[in-house]
């Protein structure tokens, strides 16, 4: 059977190298931040890596690529590095001569991380929820990081963390950092369970009901005891016969 005339005429193009790209980052790249002239210079890197098996590609290289200037691309290069979407590695040839190549791994990393924050595990999904609600915002993709971090890498139970959210909201510091705090601190205590934390949150009440004075539960402020016969036997009487001498020679 004879191909097609579509067939044939598309051989020499199908035949032609082909690239892969993620199909998240060509739907998401305004999501994250990228414009879309910026896509195309990742997308020459990508290009690059896989069809040369290298990204050592000059500013005139990269920009005859991009349709841009050296100028243009590198500014855009300059802003990809700072906005952590790519890096300039260094390494030595076999010549021993020092050259630089683009690394895309931190956009890998981004890519990650938006993924992760639009879909969360269906374990963490409720606490995300609750966090944003709390916070009144989306949570980025650091803070839902970090709330990974706490579950599995600190080993915190989720009940703990939302205690420490708890704790939070009632000092009115909406920060991670504080929260990060609070657990810290809970772990020192070797609080481990409900019945740790109550524990502790009643020595905490008691420790600051002594520092500022006030009596403990059950205790009543110490009355004042009256002067005793004796003591107000030993008390001067005034004779009021002699007031005027009195205002004059007061003690």
């Amino acid at each position: 059977m004879e191909p097609s005339g579509r067939q044939g005429g598309n051989s020499d193009y199908l035949s032609a190298p082909f690239v892969a790209v993620p199909c998240d980052l060509l739907r998401r790249f305004a999501q994250l931040g990228l414009h879309p002239h910026e896509l195309v210079v990742l997308l020459q890197i990508l290009a690059s890596g896989q069809t040369e098996g290298t990204t050592e590609l000059s500013p005139h290289e990269l920009g005859e690529r991009c349709g841009m200037s050296s100028k243009e691309v590198m500014a855009c290069v300059e802003r990809l590095v700072t906005e952590g979407f790519l890096a300039i590695g260094e390494r030595y040839d076999d010549q021993g001569a020092h050259v630089t190549y683009f690394d895309l791994q931190p956009l890998w990393d981004k890519l990650k991380g938006r993924r992760r924050m639009v879909q969360p595990p269906p374990a963490e999904k409720d606490l995300v929820s609750l966090f944003e609600e709390e916070f009144g915002r989306p949570l980025s993709s650091l803070e839902c990081d970090q709330l990974r971090a706490w579950l599995g890498e600190h080993g915190y139970p989720e009940w703990l963390v939302v205690e420490a959210l708890k704790e939070s909201v009632l000092a009115n510091k909406y920060s991670f950092r504080y929260i990060d705090r609070v657990l810290y601190n809970w772990q020192k205590n070797n609080v481990r369970s409900r019945q740790d934390l109550e524990q502790y949150r009643a020595q905490y009440r008691e420790r600051q009901a002594q520092w500022r004075g006030e009596p403990q539960a059950g205790q009543s402020k110490p009355r004042s005891r009256p002067a005793s016969p004796r003591t107000a036997a030993r008390e001067p009487v005034r004779d009021e016969r002699y007031a005027s001498f009195y205002e004059l020679f007061p003690d």
